[in-house]
């Protein structure tokens, strides 16, 4: 492959990264979660995604003033995976109001906020099987382990409902110990299948590093 590309990501993503002391650590989550919008890995709604698309652009434009930004200035901007005109215009609209006056640095601060309270907030979609065969995404973060279809959240296991983590061939599988009651405890066992073999011992391992690094 010519020519290589050496990019460093973001591992383990803060759970609050508004409480990280140092300001150059604070911009290189924001710098990772502008990335992770543009691949679609940060997924949300319209409305969601034309929010933090006006907090980019007030940090990179800063205020709007009509002698500089004219037309659809946005469009020149690549923020979003499936960025459409309507999104555009609303992302626009809050920049020339609600976000009117805001530093770069308030504005990225704005976006950090925003972004960690998504579901999908450091999230590495895996397209996966659930038992009944239905395509879903796993998510693995410092919150647990989730499944989403699209961008609705269906299952969310805690780590400290987690007892295990293993996997067979393609079989990816959690073995958990849910508290239905104060006095109750119920083990229950979770499969998903992946693509490959392969594929199934990666999500498995980054699933066992998410689980030690926040547990």
């Amino acid at each position: 492959m010519e020519p290589i590309l050496f990019s460093f990501r973001v591992k383990f993503y803060p759970p609050d990264p508004l409480r990280l002391k140092e300001e150059i650590t604070r911009y290189q989550i924001y710098q990772q979660l502008k990335r992770d919008l543009l691949h679609g890995r940060l997924y949300c709604s319209p409305g969601e995604e034309a929010l933090l698309a006006a907090c980019i652009i007030q940090s990179e434009l800063g205020d709007y003033d009509p002698k500089i930004h004219e037309g659809n200035y946005i469009s020149e901007h690549k923020i979003l995976l499936k960025q459409t005109e309507a999104i555009e215009e609303k992302a626009m609209k809050l920049h020339q109001t609600e976000l009117k006056a805001m530093t770069p640095e308030q504005a990225e601060t704005h976006f950090l906020r925003l972004a960690s309270q998504l579901d999908t907030y450091a999230v590495d979609p895996h397209p996966v099987k659930d038992q009944k065969g239905a395509q879903v995404y796993l998510g693995i973060n410092h919150c647990g382990i989730l499944t989403f279809e699209g961008s609705r959240k269906t299952h969310h296991f805690r780590w400290p409902e987690v007892q295990k983590i293993n996997y067979e061939g393609k079989m990816f599988i959690v073995h958990l110990t849910i508290s239905e009651d104060v006095r109750t405890k119920k083990k229950h066992t979770v499969g998903y299948k992946c693509p490959t073999g392969s594929n199934c011992r990666h999500v498995w391992r980054c699933a066992i590093e998410q689980m030690l690094f926040f547990t």
